[in-house]
């Protein structure tokens, strides 16, 4: 008798525990991990390196660490995007290259002329969102066509994976030039959108997307 109270015991102790919300929370680390997968997926279906007329998209190395900074570091670069702080750090440059470009969530490419970094183009990944193509360009390179001709080489790389049918974008209101950009890459306008964590004074940002050609 001693012997089948133990074992009832035992039974009782390996039994699992259910909790309240057990089920929701287990349906969402479900999603959350099949997301991550198809995002890395479609990410890898991306070329390595992308090669335009003048420009060479590739991974961020290391060895880009200085033209980073150099282009980076810079008051009217930062004031046009959502997400790049000022000053712009040798340890800004390093979480870059070595944290943030190599999440499964983004994809990013270093702009690369004559070999030296002018900027960065990529996409990022969110759950239950087209991927978001991003991108900024050093001021000394500004209005020679480098921008709308490094997104316009991704973009047509990613569309000729079949796999990115909706392509998001967005964009501070008073930035004309990163709109003009979009625009002549065919995204057209939704809306606007404030910023999750705008600076005070910020304008709001307004919503673009891309469809497909369905010729690709």
């Amino acid at each position: 008798m001693k012997k089948v109270k133990n074992d009832t015991a035992v039974l009782e102790a390996e039994r699992p525990t259910y909790h309240q919300g057990g089920t929701e929370r287990a349906i969402a680390e479900l999603a959350a991990a099949t997301h991550r997968l198809t995002v890395r997926r479609i990410r890898d279906m991306l070329p390595g390196k992308i090669e335009t007329k003048r420009l060479v998209l590739r991974a961020p190395m290391r060895g880009d660490m200085p033209d980073l900074i150099l282009q980076a570091n810079n008051a009217n670069v930062s004031s046009k995007l959502a997400r790049m702080p000022h000053p712009y750090t040798r340890a800004d440059a390093l979480g870059f290259i070595e944290i943030m470009a190599q999440r499964a969530d983004e994809r990013p490419y270093a702009i690369a002329l004559d070999g030296h970094l002018i900027g960065v183009v990529g996409f990022s990944y969110r759950e239950n969102e087209p991927p978001e193509l991003g991108y900024w360009l050093g001021e000394s390179h500004w209005g020679k066509g480098y921008m709308t001709e490094a997104a316009r080489a991704l973009v047509d790389a990613a569309h000729r994976t079949q796999q990115y049918e909706t392509i998001a974008a967005r964009a501070l209101a008073d930035n004309e030039a990163s709109l003009r950009v979009l625009e002549k890459l065919g995204f057209h306008r939704l809306g606007k959108a404030k910023a999750k964590k705008p600076a005070r004074g910020a304008p709001p940002l307004v919503q673009l997307e891309l469809e497909r050609p369905r010729w690709m």
